[in-house]
């Protein structure tokens, strides 16, 4: 009589993602805030705010996930900064309601997991919580054979935030002559990798050699962690000299920036005031991209802009400056007129 199957037969070993989250515990732990319940490995995880300190709470959440650039990562070896970046992405869409981060989930599958490979993503969602003064407090990992190509992860993460809900304590909206201040970026950021990956392809590009004036090994440059904006744009917020702030992703500075303004108003920018970094010069003559395809795919070194009254300028490049990020006035809010 034949042996009867197993679910590891089908490729899912239970033991092994037992072991994995046993692992994560202390990973997970470092970023814990005192709002967590702790009770790690139930079936649900616990948050309790610090409600007296808003007058009338508001939660705002959000999720994202990293995209196809987990595939150029996990074929470079790099799977640590996708953690941070899964957190990015997320965290920054947050803070531009105001918010400030409270707690964060992930979901990350994959045909089989790694056990490392598993656990340096955790390190990087760790880092990228404890850097948003986040809790990372649950998530699902789950192993399904036959469902992602290749060695291939899915990488998604959600997260909830407190803010004041006051319409007394809200700032006002953008305005007519305001400014727009640019934050940089620490590179592609997560957007864009299904043609970037189509590049080095067809240029047949090893990522780890140094292509033309990068400076660096390629898959280095590609594959920078995104940059989290979470403490900068609070500040910001906090300290009104901020009014409103658009996360530069997908579509680019100018479709961003216009999410956040009324109907009535539209975004002035001058491209010439900022140097672009080399990497999306290279990619742009290596795929003899037209300009305007590459403004609306990549950042270009713009990672957040905020919208700064005008008499908050001098304040608000202090504040930015004192987080380490040179930033610089790259337009300004205008009527529109006409089309």
């Amino acid at each position: 009589m034949s042996e009867g199957m197993s679910y590891r037969d089908a490729g899912v070993d239970i033991d092994k993602a037992d072991r994995i989250v046993a692992q994560m515990r202390d990973i997970i732990a470092e970023t814990w805030t005192d709002g967590v319940e702790e009770d790690f490995g139930g079936f649900a995880a616990s948050f309790v705010p610090e409600w007296r300190t808003y007058r009338r709470p508001r939660l705002v959440s959000c999720t994202d996930g990293v995209g196809t650039k987990l595939k150029m990562a996990a074929r470079a070896r790099r799977l640590r900064g996708t953690g941070v970046d899964c957190v990015a992405m997320v965290i920054n869409d947050l803070v531009t309601g105001g918010a400030r981060p409270l707690f964060f989930l992930d979901y990350l599958a994959a045909n089989a997991l790694d056990p490392e490979e598993v656990l340096e993503i955790m390190r990087g969602l760790a880092d990228g919580c404890r850097r948003s003064r986040c809790a990372l407090i649950g998530g699902e990992t789950a192993e399904m054979p036959g469902t992602y190509a290749d060695e291939g992860y899915e990488l998604v993460g959600f997260a909830v935030g407190i803010a004041e809900g006051d319409p007394a304590l809200q700032p006002r909206g953008p305005r007519s002559g305001d400014l727009l201040l640019a934050l940089p970026s620490s590179g592609l950021h997560s957007n864009g990798f299904s043609l970037v990956r189509r590049l080095v392809q067809r240029q047949n590009w090893d990522l780890e050699d140094t292509v033309g004036s990068i400076g660096r090994p390629l898959g280095e440059a590609l594959l920078r962690p995104t940059r989290i904006y979470a403490a900068p744009i609070i500040d910001l917020f906090e300290e009104e000299s901020a009014v409103a702030a658009a996360h530069i992703t997908g579509g680019g500075v100018c479709a961003n920036v216009e999410r956040v303004l009324p109907d009535h108003l539209t975004a002035e920018l001058d491209w010439d005031s900022w140097e672009v970094p080399p990497i999306f010069s290279l990619l742009r003559e290596a795929g003899s991209i037209a300009e305007e395809e590459m403004r609306r795919t990549f950042n270009m070194g713009v990672g957040m802009v905020a919208v700064v009254p005008e008499e908050c300028r001098e304040d608000a490049l202090a504040t930015a400056g004192a987080h380490g990020l040179c930033s610089w006035i790259v337009g300004r809010v205008v009527d529109k007129h006409g089309e």
